[in-house]
Order: C-alpha cells, then sequence, then structure tokens
C-alpha cells in the first residue's frame, strides 16, 4: 500500500523535532565546554614560547643582580674601611691642636707648623654640583730631634686610628756632635664632612 505523502512528512517533521534538541544540546556544549577548553589550549601553545623567553631573560637578570649585588658589597666594604681612616671634623682640629703634644711625647721639639685646607684642590676644576664630603688639610711641620726621636714619631703617626699621610719628609743634620737633626714633614689627613651624605 502507498503511504500518503502528507505522512511521510510529518514522520520527517516529528523525526527532526526530536533530532533538533539533540543537535542544539550538541552545539551548545561544543560552544559551552569544548570551544573554550580548545582556545586555551591554542592560547597556551602561543604563550608558552614566551613564558621559556621570559624565563630566560628573568635568569639572565639574576645573575646580572647578583653581579651587582657582590660588586655593591665590595664596594660598601671598601668604604667602611676608608671611613675609618678618616678624621670628622671635630678630630681634625683637635689633631691639629694636639700636634705638638703628639710631637713632644716622642721627644722630638716642633720648631714650626704651618696648617692650610684644600691646598692642592682647584675649585674651578671640580664640579659645582657636586657636594664636597671629604676636605683635606695639609701640614708642614719642623721638628728636631735624635734620629730614633723622629723614627719614633713617624711610628706614632702610623699607629694613629685614622690615617695620616706623609707627603714629604726631609732631614737634616743640626748637630754632628749629639747627631741631633732637624726634620721637615708634609702631613696631610682627610676629614668627612658629611657623613650621613654617603650610602651605607
Amino acid at each position: 500500500m502507498a503511504r500518503d505523502p502528507k505522512d511521510r512528512s510529518s514522520t520527517s517533521k516529528r523525526s527532526a523535532l526530536t533530532a533538533a534538541p539533540f543537535v542544539i544540546g550538541a552545539v551548545a556544549l561544543y560552544n559551552w565546554v569544548i570551544s573554550p577548553h580548545v582556545g586555551y589550549l591554542h592560547a597556551m601553545q602561543r604563550l608558552e614560547p614566551v613564558m621559556e623567553k621570559m624565563a630566560g631573560e628573568l635568569d639572565a637578570l639574576s645573575e646580572g643582580l647578583g653581579e651587582k649585588l657582590g660588586t655593591l658589597r665590595t664596594l660598601q666594604t671598601e668604604l667602611a674601611k676608608t671611613r675609618e681612616g678618616l678624621f670628622t671634623p671635630d678630630e681634625s682640629r683637635q689633631f691639629r691642636r694636639d700636634l705638638q703634644a703628639l710631637v713632644e711625647t716622642t721627644g722630638c721639639m716642633m720648631l714650626a707648623a704651618d696648617f692650610t685646607q684644600n691646598e692642592e684642590e682647584d675649585p674651578a676644576l671640580e664640579d659645582p654640583n657636586t657636594p664636597v664630603l671629604v676636605e683635606a688639610s695639609h701640614a708642614d711641620l719642623t721638628v728636631a730631634g735624635s734620629y730614633e726621636q723622629i723614627v719614633s714619631l713617624l711610628q706614632t703617626l702610623r699607629e694613629q686610628r685614622q690615617k695620616i699621610w706623609v707627603d714629604s719628609c726631609d732631614l737634616d743634620l743640626v748637630d754632628p756632635r749629639n747627631g741631633r737633626l732637624e726634620c721637615r714633614f708634609g702631613l696631610t689627613i682627610y676629614a668627612i664632612l658629611q657623613s650621613e651624605g654617603l650610602p651605607q
């Protein structure tokens, strides 16, 4: 028996209506669940080389930072040692006041003393924007005494906590009978003016 074409169309409509929710559900499932994960995986594939490059740069920066920290620590150690050898402005003034007593404790006699500050520096060469942190003081001394007394004076100057630079030392024999010598010293000391301006 032949089927009615209307019957066929209603059967196909019923099948289409039954299949439509499954098709819509499958498309929705793909769009909501699978598609975001596929997009995420594509993004991760593109991001992975960038992350590797950033990790390499971070490693290079870490190595450079380690070297710079090592250099900084070395410089801080050197700065601390240098600071130990510098006078404060008060200690510099006190050293100049006590210099004659220091000379006399070694048995020498001070004949002359001339003190100047920053004599060798040319202010025209300095940058006017740079603060002065260290000041040099120079002393020209003439002392008299025996060879042993003058050596003792040099040793006493060397043993001071702060550094005292002996720029020049000229000896003349004044009295050959008792071995009395006259010695002209050029001394330089450095005073730190702004210790708070230097980093720790």
